[in-house]
């Protein structure tokens, strides 16, 4: 068969997330959600009966500037918000006006729209007259962004925007505009950040964009580079993938003209461009006036993995994985942040951490989530057998210990869930299990302390085959896991993959150093490990041992199991893994959701992981946004976690 028809079959049954990102089409001033902005291109009927209330209809026709100059002298006096969001929107017309000839007089105008905006939305003194009922309240608002998306493409047009330092604008005969940027409140340091670019340039499909918060800002990219073959870099960027995307929302802050009466009305403003963290900060002003923080958590998700070679890597995985074994590793899309509890993602076979993006997409716009939870991958190649993939799990675990909580001292560390997804299931299901000698006696019927070999040989097969429940895990929970193997590994892609995987050389070595020191001890099938399309099968001796094997019972299960037909639960499969397979006695929770064998990108499992996870924290969750009073917390899960990120909600469109 060939390699395309597999793909083709494999991705049917497998589930595999098809997201894309390419960049976007038409006018790019505008982001996605300014719908509204963009009819404005003359005064509104309001803001004409401002100015003949003020007799400057006549004038706005034939000066503008000197209508708006006017106006402004006004507000000074006697601001009020009607005032103020008149200025901010003649402001924003002629910039547009202005934009393609004018273009310092046109960023002139941008900052003036988004100063008066932020004046009409913030200015305590002007609440009386600004209801949010008012349509006025939401056109300041997208004002306010797309005024500051101009100024944004503006500055990048230039020079890179330096997040530690400043940004120099030229606009139309005053001095240069000097906008000072600081980053806020986040792990992320301004070194870190090493390009920004606009989400609204991208087109993400396959994931729900819908689902960003809106509000104020403009939603960005962060972007951090690293080189894994530099010597002195930091130890804990092994965790770190090359480059790193991540969400920041740019919020202008200038200062009011409204309150510096003797300021000129021609001298260029005071502001500063924060980059504001959006996992960690979702408001922004000062309450009573609080307003959502515009959020665009999913661009930044699909751009960080579209610039990775993941597709092709999970088929050198599966086709050769000893070549691709030296890559295996945990995957942060964060800097490590103390008091968070570790969320480890595994996926199942022949994918890659991608699997995983639709379920992060949606945990992380939950502000507890986002406040409790810090979100780790397992990548690993998936051809390799399943006792040397749980193996190199157990180490990264084990590693990512030393690095992060290496005296203890970190208790939430060890309140550790693993979310595991049909194969990448088994291997979280090997972290929760003391192997006693179930997997040794697979092979051989004499003691391994019987057994001769080079003592490196020796210590590698017990780092395989002998092994303890990871301290650190506290939860799993199992997604369309097949615990007693699925018939596709006997159909026509496991015959084909089980065919294109290549045995590790140093494991066929290692085997053969031992059969060759002792000939009597091990049968003649004892030359490999089988591959993981054949550990899988339904009478795979190496699952029929796992499940004899004894678990830690402070480690608390859930299986979450999908069902393609609404038919009894004895009969039901996902298409990969009937249910008498992925069901495992003794769960704290079952959850059967209607779902091919890709549970992990199901609405109604993610929900259902979202659950889990607050009911890890001790905190029952009823329809999404409603939470039920907290419960007394494990003071393990509790000790040093940091505030729940605060919230608002978003403007609604």
């Amino acid at each position: 068969m060939p390699i395309a028809q597999l793909v083709m079959i494999a991705s049917t049954f497998l589930g595999w997330s098809d997201i894309s990102i390419q960049p976007s089409k038409g006018d790019r001033g505008f982001s996605s959600f300014q719908h509204s902005i963009a009819g404005i291109d003359r005064p509104s009927g309001r803001t004409l009966e401002t100015l003949k209330r003020y007799d400057l209809e006549g004038r706005y026709r034939k000066d503008v500037n000197g209508a708006l100059l006017s106006l402004e002298k006004v507000a000074r006096g006697r601001p009020n918000a009607e005032l103020v969001y008149a200025l901010a929107e003649l402001s924003w017309i002629d910039g547009c006006k202005q934009d393609r000839w004018r273009k310092a007089l046109a960023l002139e105008r941008y900052l003036d729209a988004v100063g008066y905006a932020h004046d009409y939305l913030f200015d305590p003194e002007l609440a009386d007259g600004r209801a949010p009922s008012d349509p006025r309240y939401r056109l300041a608002c997208e004002i306010y962004n797309a005024g500051l998306e101009r100024i944004i493409r503006a500055a990048q047009s230039k020079d890179p925007i330096d997040p530690q330092g400043v940004i120099k604008l030229k606009v139309s005969n005053r001095d240069e505009q000097v906008l000072q940027v600081a980053l806020r409140d986040s792990p992320w340091k301004p070194t870190d950040i090493h390009k920004l670019i606009l989400a609204s340039d991208f087109e993400v499909s396959g994931l729900a964009t819908s689902r960003n918060q809106y509000g104020l800002g403009v939603p960005l990219i962060g972007v951090r580079q690293s080189d894994p073959k530099k010597e002195d870099r930091p130890a804990d960027e092994r965790f770190y993938p090359a480059e790193m995307a991540f969400p920041l929302t740019a919020f202008l802050v200038p200062n009011s003209r409204l309150r510096d009466p003797g300021e000129d009305v021609n001298a260029v403003r005071q502001c500063t461009l924060e980059l504001i963290d959006p996992v960690k900060r979702r408001v922004v002003g000062q309450s009573p006036n609080q307003i959502a923080l515009e959020t665009d958590l999913t661009t930044p998700l699909a751009y960080m993995w579209s610039q990775t070679d993941l597709e092709r890597y999970r088929w050198t995985g599966l086709r050769h994985p000893g070549e691709a074994l030296e890559r295996a590793n945990l995957l942060m899309i964060r800097p490590y942040e103390p008091g968070k509890i570790p969320v480890v993602m595994v996926h199942g076979l022949i994918s890659s951490p991608l699997a995983w993006i639709p379920m992060l997409d949606e945990l992380l716009r939950d502000p507890t989530i986002q406040g409790r939870y810090q979100f780790l991958l397992y990548m690993y190649p998936t051809g390799v057998p399943l006792p040397i993939a749980a193996a190199n799990l157990r180490d990264a675990l084990g590693q990512a210990k030393a690095m992060f909580n290496p005296d203890g001292r970190e208790p939430a560390f060890d309140q550790m869930v693993l979310l595991g997804h049909s194969m990448g299931g088994l291997l979280s299901h090997c972290m929760m299990v003391s192997s006693g000698e179930e997997l040794w006696q697979l092979n051989s019927d004499r003691s391994f302390d019987e057994i001769l070999g080079p003592p490196p040989v020796l210590a590698e097969l017990r780092r395989l085959l002998f092994f303890e429940p990871v301290p650190s895990v506290s939860r799993v929970v199992f997604l369309a896991t097949p615990h007693r193997g699925s018939d596709l590994s006997r159909g026509v892609v496991g015959r084909v993959g089980a065919n294109l995987i290549s045995d590790p050389d140093h494991i066929h070595k290692l085997l053969g150093q031992l059969v060759k020191d002792n000939p009597d001890a091990f049968g003649r099938r004892f030359k490999r490990f089988p591959t993981s399309i054949e550990t899988l099968a339904t009478d795979s001796p190496i699952l029929t041992a796992i499940l004899a094997m004894k678990p830690d019972p402070r480690v608390m299960t859930h299986s979450i199991i999908g069902s393609e037909r609404p038919v009894p639960k004895p009969q039901t499969t996902d298409g990969v893994v009937p249910y008498r397979s992925s069901h495992l006695d003794g769960v704290a929770s079952e959850k059967v959701v209607r779902s091919g064998h890709g549970v992990q990108k199901d609405g109604e499992a993610i929900q259902e992981v979202r659950r889990i996870l607050h009911e890890h924290l001790g905190e029952p969750v009823m329809a999404r946004g409603a939470r039920e009073p907290a419960a007394a917390r494990p003071a393990a899960a509790t000790a040093s976690a940091p505030a729940a990120v605060e919230e608002l909600p978003a403007l609604p469109r």
